[in-house]
Parts: C-alpha cells; sequence; structure tokens
C-alpha cells in the first residue's frame, strides 16, 4: 500500500532545450520533483514531438513541464506538490509571468497567460508543432502562483527567436492550408498591437509593456507574410 500510495503522487518534471547548459537553472528549479526527464535537442521543428516523446519517457503519475527559460519559485514547487494529491482534476493551467528588459510583465497577452502544465501522464498528449498545445482529459484547474519566465535576454535574441518562430508558424498554417492575403498582412499586425498595448493594458508595464507590444505585432507581420510568400500561399 505504501508503495502504491508513493507510485500515485510522483513527479516527474519535463524539460524540452535544444542545450541542457542553457536550461541549468530550470534544472535546479526543479529539484523538488522525484525525477526530472531533459530532452535534449539542437534543432528543434516540432515542439509537440519533443514532449511527447518526454511523456514517454518519464515515470510518475504526474508530468510537469519546465521550459528552459523558465523557473519553479519555492511557493509554486510547495502548491504543485499539495495539488497533484488531488483526485478532482487530471490537469492544471499554471500562470507564468515574464521578466523583460528588466520588469516583470503583468499586462498584455503574456500578463493574462495561463497555460496547462501540470497534468497526469495519461491525461493526453500534445498537438501543434509550433505554440504546442496540451490536449488533456477530465477536469482542469488553476494554479495560483506563477511560472517565472526569463524568455529575452537581450532584443537581439528576440528577433533571432521571432524570425524562427514565425517560420514554423507559418509552414504549420500551410499545412493547414490557411491562406494569407495583404488584408492579413495590413491589418492585423496593427491590431495585435492595439490588443496587447490598449485593450490589455501594456502600457501599464512602461517602456518593456511598449516594446514587448511591437514585438508581438512583428511576429503576426512576419508569419503572415512569410505564409503569402510560400507556394499557394496566397
Amino acid at each position: 500500500l505504501a508503495r502504491e500510495k508513493i507510485m500515485k503522487t510522483m513527479l516527474s518534471a519535463i524539460i524540452v532545450t535544444a542545450s541542457r547548459k542553457n536550461a541549468a537553472r530550470a534544472i535546479k528549479s526543479c529539484a523538488f520533483a522525484d525525477e526530472v526527464v531533459v530532452i535534449e535537442k539542437p534543432s528543434i521543428s516540432d515542439y509537440a514531438a519533443a514532449r511527447n516523446e518526454g511523456i514517454k519517457k518519464s515515470r510518475g503519475e504526474w508530468v510537469l513541464f519546465v521550459d528552459a527559460d523558465e523557473t519553479v519559485p519555492t511557493e509554486l514547487a510547495k502548491e504543485i506538490a499539495h495539488k497533484i494529491t488531488s483526485t478532482i482534476y487530471t490537469s492544471y493551467y499554471l500562470k507564468r509571468l515574464d521578466t523583460f528588459l528588466g520588469r516583470t510583465l503583468y499586462h498584455g497577452e503574456n500578463g493574462a497567460l495561463k497555460i496547462i502544465r501540470l497534468a497526469k501522464r495519461t491525461a493526453g498528449t500534445f498537438s501543434r508543432p509550433i505554440h504546442e498545445v496540451w490536449q488533456v482529459k477530465g477536469r482542469i484547474g488553476t494554479l495560483h502562483h506563477p511560472l517565472i519566465h526569463y524568455p529575452h535576454p537581450s532584443l537581439a535574441v528576440f528577433l533571432d527567436k521571432i524570425n524562427r518562430y514565425s517560420s514554423l508558424e507559418a509552414e504549420y498554417r500551410h499545412s493547414r492550408k490557411i491562406k494569407s492575403s495583404l488584408f492579413h498582412i495590413l491589418f492585423f499586425p496593427p491590431a495585435k498591437f492595439i490588443k496587447n498595448y490598449l485593450l490589455l493594458a501594456g502600457f501599464l508595464d512602461g517602456m518593456p509593456g511598449a516594446v514587448m507590444a511591437i514585438m508581438m505585432s512583428l511576429h503576426s507581420f512576419l508569419t503572415w507574410t512569410k505564409l503569402y510568400l510560400l507556394p499557394k500561399g496566397r
């Protein structure tokens, strides 16, 4: 009976990263888990497949996904350890706060973000190669304490990431037969900026909030433009 109880509450933390060295801070913050599974792939084009590989390699009844540029604060670690004993939920939404240009962003899309990152290992699998989604079954709860995200150490790194992610997203949309047009290219990026900076109060995060809104608008512009330029993407 003791062994059965341990297995039911065993937690596996899974980290998908291009380099184990770059994930050192994330790995250290997951020390509270029963095991830490690192999926190291120098070049990732299908993030859903990499996360599903992590699920298959894990042994815990529950799995927690932490990205290489994220950390699990002590308060969240304690909350997770408590919540995985629940028999009500099969998965949980986690809030995530971005630290960008030396400031924590509480507004815009990033400030309102909730993502499923904690679930029973058998609850479901990931889909979408980019901006992947964990498709789980059962009731979903929400944790109170957030993950801390350090996504962009510099604007150069941010721009490189936007360029890479927009290419992957354009290719994914192309595979789904989604089409782009001049309307998408001209109007969707400004709408993205207005949503983040004005409607979701990104201006309250000062200059970092303004830069983030601009960068997300740029991501939209590049995605729709690259999709338009792909064969038969018009």
